[in-house]
């Protein structure tokens, strides 16, 4: 499944605006948020649409999964956007994982929980925004016109650290360590930054991340920098590969990296990284510039090349290089 969809869902009294562009979108937020609210509206719906008072629109049809449905309905269906309530204990078995990968679906899932074993975004974890419409209306309406991302900006860096931490441990951070010689070093791993943070605690350091699969281990990471008072701060790109094919060394399709919702099929992508460095790999192929995850190839290594990236690295962290 491939695209961006919006979801509409409403009845006399509350209004639901979403937006979905991954295989996987992350609803928190604390009690009385809207979050159960949307499920129930949803459920209703789909127990009788013509009667049920509520009015859905999306080019996809919308089911909620319980712990009683899910695996007959993700067995079934295809095509389909499916919502699951937090407390279903299903969402945190390997069984799950496995069924979310390689479905042709979306899944939007409400959790305040780690779920470590799927692959999600920082950028597709959110909130439900309230407005509540009072002036023309005898009854107010609850009205969650739109989502906001739970991480919105990220700490960054205004001094060059004592070191910097990859959670690549191949490509990318061979060529981050030869933008920051003698003090990057790898975690092996998005599980393990935290550890390397902790190992290294008194450090001011620097953790570069992918973004397009690091959800499950967002929070820890800006509970650990708020702790530190600002000496943990945080590079998340979509992951490497998206570094280079938006930096022109090869010549791509623009919307191949700002509308990947059109490329990165969910039944052969568990994540954007995975698209991004399968795309990669596709289009220089038997090529100067054949690319490796493993190892980062002197193509890449040329001062041209390397150029090319740093000009699309934020601000902040071409400072860094500057000092």
């Amino acid at each position: 499944m491939i695209g961006k969809y919006d979801i509409i869902l409403y009845n006399n009294k509350i209004h639901y605006h979403l937006t979905v562009r991954r295989n996987i979108t992350i609803l928190r937020g604390d009690s009385a948020s809207g979050k159960s609210e949307l499920i129930r509206l949803l459920t209703v719906y789909n127990s009788n649409p013509a009667s049920s008072g509520v009015t859905l629109i999306c080019e996809k049809k919308c089911l909620v999964l319980t712990e009683g449905n899910w695996l007959l309905y993700t067995n079934t269906y295809t095509d389909y956007i499916f919502f699951i309530d937090e407390g279903n204990a299903f969402i945190k078995t390997k069984k799950f994982a496995e069924t979310v990968k390689g479905a042709d679906n979306y899944f939007v899932i409400i959790s305040r929980e780690k779920l470590s074993q799927l692959p999600y975004s920082i950028d597709e974890i959110y909130g439900l925004r309230e407005d509540v419409d009072s002036g023309r209306y005898h009854n107010p309406r609850r009205v969650y016109n739109g989502m906001y991302r739970i991480f919105g900006k990220l700490p960054e860096p205004d001094t060059l650290p004592d070191l910097i931490v990859t959670e690549d441990s191949n490509s990318g951070n061979d060529f981050f360590g030869i933008l920051f010689p003698g003090i990057c070093i790898s975690s092996n791993g998005k599980s393990n930054i935290k550890n390397v943070i902790s190992h290294h605690f008194g450090k001011k350091i620097l953790a570069i991340v992918d973004g397009a699969a690091f959800g499950p281990e967002m929070q820890e990471c800006m509970d650990i920098s708020t702790s530190l008072k600002g000496a943990v701060s945080l590079y998340a790109p979509e992951s490497f590969e998206y570094l280079i094919l938006q930096s022109g060394i090869i010549e791509i399709p623009k919307a191949v990296t700002t509308e990947t919702w059109n490329y990165a099929d969910s039944v052969r992508y568990s994540s954007w990284e995975e698209f991004y460095t399968a795309y990669l790999s596709e289009e220089t192929r038997n090529s100067v510039g054949q690319y490796s995850k493993a190892r980062l190839s002197d193509y890449y290594r040329t001062a041209g090349n390397i150029d090319k990236v740093k000009k699309i690295l934020p601000e902040c962290i071409r400072n860094l290089i500057k000092a």
